[in-house]
């Protein structure tokens, strides 16, 4: 490359300012590849937690572009091909957020009209196996693919996917500490208030736990999102005072509850590499997580947390910790430690 500047774009459908797991990755490569030329196209819609990411992304001297783009599964208008075109022709890359049916049909048309290389990323998890004719005929059509685990690495080579490269998440250790747990045992849930995060579950999980420990603990909820899910499971737990359900919080607020909590829950259904569960060992806090692509790469069982399938063993390993807690039990704080060392692995300098 030398010092010549390159022209990269990228197109996603989420706005930044929704500051999920893909939009903060994208203000990482922006922020690390600055001395080069950025457009981000994203959709002008959806949730708007946090200034944070796009903030970050225009220091860096990204241009963003937000346009009326159709929800994921729409087939895209001829004038978003028209933006597309307009916006990146003559780009050196544009990365596509690989997700719904629209934005991959916006993607093989565009690198149909243009010369534009393109790379897929796949930040959600997608069922490969099942893959159609047409998704298999279209993954050929990109000309590098970006996987976040192992196992979708390999699923889409299986699939003659070309140069695909497995680069998983990162953490910023520095802005995470452990610290102190406090005397009643607090357990976090981190993420989207969906179906995929697995938010439908929480009451069943809340209820067990209240049969095996009694009232010894409080259940942190944090994440935004109005989904019938959502609301179903605040009314089945309903005004049990061992729940709280922060909904969005700052990022200062959330690094307490990293910190604080004695262990984070995912029991996701469905992920390509979950940011939360490093955030989590990052502070120092095991993660008992889904047995999925995306936590299989780094929850160690019995090491820094526990993978495991199901609300009934879920509960039962969080039981497990709560009672090496409760009993100073070294092996409850030999789960932290190597949580931390864990997140140091995945430090975005390293990464």
């Amino acid at each position: 490359m030398g010092d010549s500047k390159l022209r990269f774009g990228i197109i996603s459908y989420s706005n930044l300012r929704h500051a999920a797991g893909v939009e903060n990755w994208i203000a990482e490569v922006v922020e690390r590849l600055s001395n080069h030329s950025w457009t981000i196209v994203t959709s002008d819609s959806g949730s708007k937690f946090s200034s944070q990411v796009y903030d970050r992304v225009t220091r860096s001297g990204a241009r963003v572009i937000e346009i009326p783009l159709l929800p994921p599964y729409g087939f895209p208008s001829p004038s978003t091909l028209h933006r597309f075109a307009e916006v990146f022709g003559g780009a050196d890359a544009v990365y596509f957020y690989y997700m719904g049916l629209g934005l991959r049909l916006s993607s093989l048309l565009f690198a149909e009209l243009s010369s534009t290389p393109l790379i897929a990323g796949h930040h959600n998890w997608v069922d490969y196996g099942r893959a159609r004719w047409s998704e298999r005929f279209g993954l050929k059509r990109f000309n590098a693919h970006h996987a976040l685990n192992r196992e979708h690495g390999e699923q889409l080579k299986s699939l003659g996917a070309p140069n695909v490269y497995r680069i998983g998440n990162g953490v910023h250790c520095a802005q995470f500490r452990p610290a102190d747990k406090g005397d009643l045992f607090s357990v976090l849930f981190v993420g989207r208030l969906d179906r995929g995060k697995g938010v439908d579950l929480l009451p069943a999980i809340v209820s067990s736990l209240r049969s095996e420990i009694g009232s010894q603990f409080v259940f942190h909820v944090v994440g935004g999102g109005r989904t019938k899910e959502a609301e179903e499971a605040k009314r089945l737990i309903g005004g049990c005072g061992r729940v709280v359900w922060h909904g969005y919080v700052s990022e200062d607020e959330k690094r307490e509850l990293y910190a604080s909590s004695h262990v984070l829950v995912a029991p996701s259904r469905m992920e390509a590499f979950p940011l939360v569960g490093l955030e989590a060992m990052a502070s120092g806090t095991p993660v008992v997580a889904s047995d999925i692509p995306g936590p299989r790469e780094y929850v160690r069982d019995g090491f820094n947390g526990y993978l495991v399938r199901g609300v009934e063993e879920m509960v039962e390993r969080v039981c497990e910790v709560y009672t090496a807690w409760r009993r100073g039990d070294p092996s409850y704080y030999e789960l932290c430690r190597n949580a931390r060392r864990t997140a140091e692995e995945y430090d975005w300098g390293r990464v």
